[in-house]
């Protein structure tokens, strides 16, 4: 008795040619939220004042509202403040959160001032403040959103984006703390953006 073989239905790799200034006319940014140190310390007041004793609870951080926000106003953006890489890889005391932008000779690059930021970063603190507001020992919360919102109200000086590069993430990835991680995915999304892809069998 013999079996009849079903060959599996498998993807063979394709036969493809680097075009090696792919990246060549394109412009990458790279903007950091300067506020994480100043979030992660109302973070941890607000914890100390809320959650005592073995009520203990975390406070987290709504950067996905921001981020929504940031892309909602200003659609250039390629993605808002995400997390780049923690404090054990930055040897920073905090995190890096960073946001990005790409910008191609069709659709050139055109960031958002980081004075307009502020301006978006000012309003999503106070929404994110009234969870807390008259919460719990009214004084004392209300003092430390006060802080807080004291603090993230004076813009640094030196705050500004970066312009990166494409080859430098091309030829290596880790470069700039892993950014080609997340750049060059956003870097082909761009170039591919309302193009057609034909892939011809050959025999």
């Amino acid at each position: 008795m013999t079996s009849k073989t079903i060959p599996a239905n498998i993807l063979l790799p394709a036969r493809m040619s680097l075009v090696t200034d792919a990246f060549a006319n394109l412009e990458i940014a790279v903007l950091t939220f300067p506020f994480v140190q100043e979030v992660a310390d109302f973070r941890r007041d607000m914890e100390r004042v809320l959650f005592r004793g073995n009520n203990k609870k975390e406070v987290w951080t709504p950067y996905r509202q921001l981020n929504n926000a940031l892309l909602a106003c200003a659609s250039t953006l390629t993605y808002g403040f995400e997390f780049l890489s923690s404090n054990e890889e930055t040897k920073l005391p905090f995190p890096l959160y960073q946001a990005l932008a790409v910008g191609t000779p069709e659709n050139p690059l055109k960031t958002p001032t980081p004075q307009q930021i502020h301006q978006l970063v000012i309003i999503w603190a106070h929404e994110w403040m009234k969870q807390y507001r008259d919460n719990g020992k009214t004084d004392e919360v209300n003092s430390v959103c006060d802080r807080f919102l004291e603090r993230i109200a004076v813009i640094p000086p030196d705050w500004k984006w970066q312009p990166i590069k494409p080859e430098t993430l091309v030829r290596d990835i880790n470069a700039e703390r892993g950014l080609g991680f997340q750049a060059i995915p956003s870097l082909l999304a761009t170039i591919l953006h309302g193009k057609k892809c034909i892939i011809v069998k050959s025999s």
